[in-house]
């Protein structure tokens, strides 16, 4: 089955991850310097689309099947460490595949486009991530002990947390999925920056980058910071300055507490 994917080590190792790092640059071009935004959520001013719960299910569910697949089909070289390096992966992502869609209270549709890419885009990510770990990395026999992985995995579950509790404030501004008014979210991250979901995902990722050491894990984590730690995060910073004007607290920054 895996003849009809590339999985040359070049391509894995080195093209899908250049792919993410000039992605990211092309991000934030587009989207701090031409101030375009992404059609999902409060930016789908047209209603049409695909709804999202639907739509958060599809796009992300490639992020969990083919590392799954991906550990089935290495089984027979599997260490404890690499295991533990996707699993850590496979967490957060089974989180937004089966949790997170079915909590989500009055979101808009997502566009056609930005689902489909999403998928795309999580169909290559995930592979490029599992498949560089599974296949072509070599990890000392005690890394799962060493400070590098330990630091990496405190800083992804520090993200996880208050990235879950982000959400969770998010979330309970609405009463019900007939509410679409926006309200000022306090708590948590969100006391610093406007973007505390996106600002706490930026951070797992991060971790996680330190945890995998790999180079497709690295250019993941850049574009995490590029799409929504950047470009996302100023677009809502910007949105909620204007809806709420002198109401918003003058402190709050976007993304990044006292800076920017």
């Amino acid at each position: 089955m895996l003849d009809y994917i590339p999985n040359d080590q070049t391509i894995v190792t080195y093209v899908f991850p250049y792919m993410w790092l000039i992605s990211s640059v092309l991000v934030v071009f587009l989207e701090i310097v031409l101030n375009i935004k992404a059609t999902y959520g409060r930016y789908n001013t047209s209603g049409s689309g695909i709804s999202a719960r639907l739509a958060w299910f599809i796009q992300e569910l490639p992020s969990f099947f083919v590392p799954c697949f991906l550990l089935y089909y290495h089984q027979s070289s599997l260490s404890m460490t690499k295991f533990a390096i996707i699993g850590l992966f496979l967490i957060h992502y089974f989180q937004r595949v089966f949790i997170y869609p079915m909590l989500i209270r009055g979101g808009k549709n997502s566009s056609y486009s930005t689902t489909i890419s999403a998928f795309c885009f999580c169909c290559i990510n995930a592979y490029a991530i599992a498949q560089e770990i599974l296949a072509y990395h070599v990890y000392p026999k005690d890394y799962l002990f060493s400070l590098q992985f330990i630091s990496g995995a405190i800083i992804f579950f520090i993200g996880l947390i208050f990235n879950l509790q982000a959400d969770s404030i998010l979330r309970n501004l609405r009463k019900d999925d007939k509410q679409r008014d926006y309200k000022i979210p306090r708590g948590g991250l969100f006391e610093y920056v406007s973007g505390a979901n996106f600002l706490a995902e930026s951070i797992e990722w991060t971790g996680y980058a330190i945890c995998a050491w790999t180079l497709p894990a690295f250019a993941f984590a850049v574009f995490t910071w590029a799409n929504i730690g950047l470009g996302r995060a100023i677009h809502h910073h910007q949105f909620y300055l204007d809806k709420f004007k002198d109401t918003y607290p003058k402190n709050r920054k976007a993304i990044i507490p006292f800076i920017l």
